[in-house]
């Protein structure tokens, strides 16, 4: 029987909550994104979160760190090119809470992966893969080209899941021949840096081909390079669950369609790469 996983991209504005249900009921989340309304991680309490991905310390993909508690994951991975007294300055006085917070949290994680507990085998998440790149030779300056990118894989079906990567971040990466291998011809690309032309890197976006390409946003912020984004993208039937109607997307944002799911993996039709389906305002 195939197996299908579920991705949830939530709408938290201006930041990033990826939650990602595997086949064997497990949870891997990218970024603990937020907003004043909504917190993406009461909806795990009490779930088995395996795999907790902090792609970069910037405030928005690590909002939610205040509820924290409803979670205590196996792995995380987390950026750690940055000390506490690097990340605490230049802050307002008003964020350093949850930055030592984050702090305190990632601090707490220091034994060594076993390799049954990679995720990048699919062991952990029966048949579900998650691998992770990122560079640490860029600037400081900018914590953005730190930022991972998860690859996740059931059978055939692929996803990337970019946090904020900019053009230094995909110079790096893209020199490398299995970075190149691992988010060629995807079916769904999470768009880096929120959609903004400094995050869009067209070579990268060649390579990954996606059908549809989500960007996680809002009407506050700018993102300018939805349009190309969307000339990139192949395009695929998706289902409006505010209207109940078929609608053929090339490109979702959260600040448009809500909360979006994404169902991939396995299928047991003959000829297709892998199941597909795209929910929107879920």
């Amino acid at each position: 029987m195939a197996r299908t996983a579920s991705m949830k991209i939530w709408n938290v504005e201006l930041g990033l909550a990826v939650h990602i249900k595997a086949p064997n009921g497990r949870y891997i989340v990218i970024d603990l994104g937020s907003t004043n309304s909504t917190s993406p991680l009461l909806a795990l309490n009490g779930k088995d979160v395996g795999y907790l991905v902090i792609t970069h310390p910037h405030l928005d993909h690590f909002s939610d760190i205040d509820n924290i508690e409803y979670i205590r994951p196996d792995i995380l991975w987390r950026c750690k090119s940055y000390t506490r007294g690097e990340l605490l300055d230049g802050a307002r006085e008003s964020d350093k809470g949850k930055i030592n917070k984050y702090c305190d949290f990632v601090d707490s994680y220091n034994g060594a992966l076993s390799p049954h507990q990679d995720p990048g085998t699919g062991t952990p998440f029966n048949g579900l893969k998650a691998e992770l790149f990122q560079t640490s030779l860029c600037d400081k300056s900018n914590k953005n080209n730190f930022s991972a990118i998860v690859i996740l894989k059931l059978g055939n079906a692929k996803i990337v899941v970019c946090g904020d990567n900019e053009s230094e971040s995909f110079e790096n990466l893209m020199a490398q021949s299995d970075f190149r291998d691992a988010v060629k011809d995807a079916l769904v690309l999470v768009a880096p840096h929120h959609g903004r032309e400094s995050g869009y890197y067209e070579d990268f976006v060649n390579l990954v081909n996606p059908y549809i390409t989500v960007i996680s946003d809002t009407n506050k912020g700018e993102t300018s390079a939805v349009s190309k984004y969307y000339l990139k993208s192949k395009g695929y039937t998706v289902n409006n669950k505010l209207t109940g109607e078929k609608e053929d997307r090339y490109c979702l944002t959260t600040r448009k369609d809500g909360n979006i799911e994404v169902i991939f993996g396995e299928t047991d039709s003959f000829g297709y790469i892998g199941t597909l389906q795209i929910n929107t305002h879920i």
